[in-house]
């Protein structure tokens, strides 16, 4: 632990900064490239400026502070400030109905405001595509798109009701602008805004086709195989409002500093136009007037803008109580803007002090009060901790702080490219997952890697080999039989292969297909070489009812064989007969590590589990009525079997096989065999197709409340979702807010760090994950801050997106990620690969 005096430290910042920020930008340094103008202000003080890379290829002129590039959609923050100058004016209103300046846009009702408009809730729909083939060259200008739009298209949804950013909306506002104040919009902006700040680069395109007339502007350029073309002319190149601005870096610090100033406008509307827009319903949206709108920890309030159009890519960021700015503009259209933007904030402000958090540092150990200190990726020091001149500081007194939770049984590598921000995770304080469960993984392992590398994951990820995966792509559509020696060799070799992209070991699913045909002879080959490479083994095991004692017996049986450790995914006590055993069931774990064997597991804390119809049927007759019987009667009833999916027939979507059962007149048994026979029909087609098999799911109370709490006092346990990041189960936005409001708080089931270590350190320990899930100097630091006395799940059946209260801020890899229920900033999670066992 470090300890030191009182008092302030001085800075830290690197003297060799600039060269690093101008590191940045090195790949448009050489040859022949487009390139980036970049400024970074501190309190009104330019820390750093340049330009880099070529305005134009052709000419070899370079770029530079003064270059002017378009703008894009950061010319939104103008336009709002347009109807914001206006309003100050008095010569319109916020709340204006849109119609009363463009009656034209009559059929789209009165309940549109210019609020609306400047909060992107106003819903009117996106015309540029349809716009763009209609007018074939003709380049329409801003009153035309409008005549276009008022005789075409329907509204997205009610004005107020939601957010979608609305490049329209933005610029039926520059009409508004034009006929409350009888100017046309470009002359508005500079009569009120370019001339009066001193921004003399500053201009609009012309209102026709005509080539503007810009001093120093830059063209725009697209990548074309391993050159770039020039990329800078579109047909609605001169609509206003949404876009269409030229400007320079130096024209936008003056703009920026003068956001400090009432220059414009009042303090006030500056700080309304900060403030975010509330819908219908009460809720809020993460956008103001022409800006987006973050908390970001320490830093404070994060105002954003980011423009992207044909041939250019443009970003500014402003972080307002440390006065401090980035602007970034470039004409190379697959610029990462805000990526840079994000990687020269850190560089400026490269460590963040939490002051006076109660730690549970995830060792099992006693809390204890502490400061804590990020830098990079790391975790530098805890103690009691003096703040550096320049540091932003984060008061933490009244909330815990852990390491980042880890989910040790997890979908997520299904749609984690669909779902790329992870919510479902970061708002419950989820930081590593672990995937690649159930048999099932992606393959192959390390192009599923690579990928992911590429397009960074919002949350750290890990892998499993999926057993079923590869007995798919060895056995394929002749999976119903044991494998035979040569078919197991082609298992191995693909397991060796997944292995050495980094999974962590395999995973089967011997409840499901392929995996239940397999034998236990198969598995224990596979373990074998999963044990030489230092992995483990995670089994959902081959019954989770009628057969459970049996399946655990075969999984602690490939453990012993096999010599690795062993894991039992999501365990539980799924048949009425076998609830209250839960002594029996523990004894026979605690056996087998007394014998030698490294067995752990895993739980979901709830009482109803999800997957399909068909598992209910082992022996994958389900034409068998006693086995649907039995289903109906022992695993569940039928008023707790719930169906969220059900394509063949969606209008049964949320309702229970009972209600199914009562809409089609028969008796539960048989309406739980014609749902599968109907969606198995569905299947084949889909196979056929070449789509997703997909087609239903199950949600059925199984458990009880008695056996979970004695369950997750086991000592070996861990936590998990056994969730994507888009499913219909509460558990995959509840399950640790669950686990530590219901368990640790309300029941007292477990203490607080003793479930912290379960989600965190022992989590780690058991997957051989080195360096997380403890919260020490050296750790990376994934982290949670949370409120102990209000975490609590939110979600349930009826809304299985409800996101958990308690959760204040989540850090991944030194990051901060989420803030008071908000995600969806850049994605900082990095890949976790086997590291085997010295």
């Amino acid at each position: 632990m470090v300890v030191v005096g009182c008092g302030e430290e001085p800075s830290i910042r690197d003297p060799e900064i600039t060269t690093k920020v101008a590191a940045l930008f090195e790949d448009y340094t050489v040859d022949e490239s487009p390139g980036a103008a970049v400024m970074v202000v501190e309190d009104g003080e330019i820390l750093f400026e340049g330009g880099f890379g070529l305005a134009n290829i052709q000419s070899g002129t370079p770029i530079t502070t003064e270059s002017a590039l378009r703008l894009a959609s950061v010319s939104k923050q103008f336009t709002a400030m347009a109807i914001m100058i206006l309003s100050e004016r008095g010569q319109l209103a916020y709340d204006d109905k849109l119609t009363q300046y463009l009656p034209e846009l009559e059929r789209f009702g009165d309940g549109i405001t210019l609020r609306h408009l400047l909060n992107h809730a106003g819903g009117l729909p996106d015309y540029y595509d349809v716009l763009e083939e209609e007018v074939g060259d003709s380049m329409p200008d801003t009153e035309a798109a409008m005549k276009f739009l008022a005789g075409w298209g329907e509204s997205l949804f009610a004005a107020g009701d939601r957010y979608e950013y609305s490049n329209p909306g933005y610029e039926m506002l520059a009409l508004v602008v034009e006929r409350a104040s009888g100017q046309v919009f470009g002359r508005f902006l500079e009569d009120n805004i370019f001339v009066p700040l001193g921004m003399k680069d500053t201009f609009t395109v012309a209102r026709d086709n005509s080539e503007p007339e810009i001093r120093n502007r830059a063209l725009g350029y697209s990548r074309a195989d391993d050159s770039f073309a020039l990329d800078d002319d579109h047909v609605l190149n001169h609509l206003l409002g949404a876009g269409g601005i030229y400007s320079t870096v130096e024209d936008l610090f003056l703009w920026d500093q003068a956001l400090y100033t009432e220059k414009l406008v009042r303090r006030s509307a500056l700080e309304e136009a900060w403030s975010e827009a509330t819908f219908n319903n009460g809720e809020h949206a993460p956008y103001g007037f022409g800006w987006r709108l973050e908390p970001y920890g320490a830093l404070g309030q994060r105002l954003s803008h980011a423009g992207g159009w044909v041939g250019f890519s443009t970003f500014i960021v402003r972080y307002p109580e440390h006065r401090f700015s980035v602007i970034v503009l470039s004409n190379h259209d697959e610029f990462k803007g805000e990526k840079i933007a994000n990687r020269i904030t850190d560089l400026f402000f490269p460590s963040t002090l939490i002051t006076g958090a109660t730690v549970v540092d995830g060792t099992g150990g006693a809390r204890f009060m502490a400061d804590v200190r990020l830098e990079g990726d790391r975790i530098a020091a805890v103690g009691k901790l003096r703040r550096r001149a320049d540091e932003p500081v984060i008061n933490a007194e009244g909330l815990v702080l852990a390491p980042g939770f880890i989910d040790t049984h997890s979908h997520a590598d299904y749609d984690i490219t669909e779902h790329r921000d992870a919510v479902a995770d970061i708002s419950q304080g989820i930081t590593t997952v672990i995937t690649g469960q159930c048999g099932g993984s992606q393959h192959p392992l390390g192009e599923f890697f690579a990928g992911l590398e590429e397009r960074r994951p919002a949350v750290n990820i890990a892998s499993f080999a999926g057993h079923g995966t590869i007995r798919d792509k060895v056995m394929s559509e002749d999976f119903k039989r044991p494998a035979s020696d040569d078919e197991i060799e082609g298992m191995r070799a693909l397991l060796v292969a997944d292995l050495e992209a980094g999974a962590l070991g395999m995973s089967t699913g011997l409840e499901y297909d392929p995996g239940i045909y397999s034998t236990t002879e198969e598995v224990v080959e596979l373990a074998k070489v999963v044990a030489s490479h230092g992995g483990r083994y995670v089994s959902h095991v081959r019954s989770e009812d009628r057969r459970f004692w049996e399946a655990v017996d075969e999984v602690v049986t490939i453990g012993r064989q096999a010599q690795l450790p062993v894991r039992i995914s999501h365990l539980k006590l799924a048949m009425t007969s076998s609830h209250g055993q839960t002594d029996r069931l523990l004894g026979l774990l605690d056996q087998a590590r007394a014998e030698g064997l490294e067995l752990t597991a895993d739980i979901y804390p709830y009482t109803y589990w999800q997957s399909t119809l068909t598992v209910m049927f082992p022996d994958r007759d389900y034409e068998d009525r006693e086995a649907a019987l039995f289903a109906v009667e022992e695993l569940s009833t039928p008023e707790e079997m719930l169906i969220p999916d059900f394509e063949p027939d969606p209008s049964l979507a949320g309702k229970t096989l009972a209600e199914i059962a009562a809409l089609r007149g028969t008796d539960p048994a048989t309406t739980l065999i014609d749902l599968i026979r109907e969606a198995e029909a569905m299947r084949v087609e889909k196979r056929a197709e070449g789509e997703d098999d997909d087609v239903e799911s199950i949600i059925a109370v199984s458990m009880t409340e008695a056996d979970i709490e004695k369950l997750i006092a086991w000592p070996h346990i861990n936590f998990c979702t056994d969730g994507d990041l888009d499913g219909f189960h509460p558990r995959g936005y509840g399950a640790f807010p669950r686990v530590l409001g219901r368990y640790v708080r309300e029941r007292q089931a477990l203490t607080l760090e003793e479930a912290i270590h379960r989600m965190t350190g022992l989590a780690a320990s058991h997957h051989g994950i080195p360096d997380r899930g403890r919260l020490e100097a050296g750790a990376y630091a994934d982290l949670v801050l949370f409120d102990a006395a209000t975490i609590a799940d939110r979600s349930t059946t009826d809304e299985p997106q409800a996101r958990a209260a308690g959760i204040e801020m989540v850090w991944i890899n030194g990051h901060l990620v989420s803030q008071n229920g908000r995600e969806g900033w850049q994605r900082y999670g990095k890949v976790l690969r086997l590291q085997p066992s010295s």
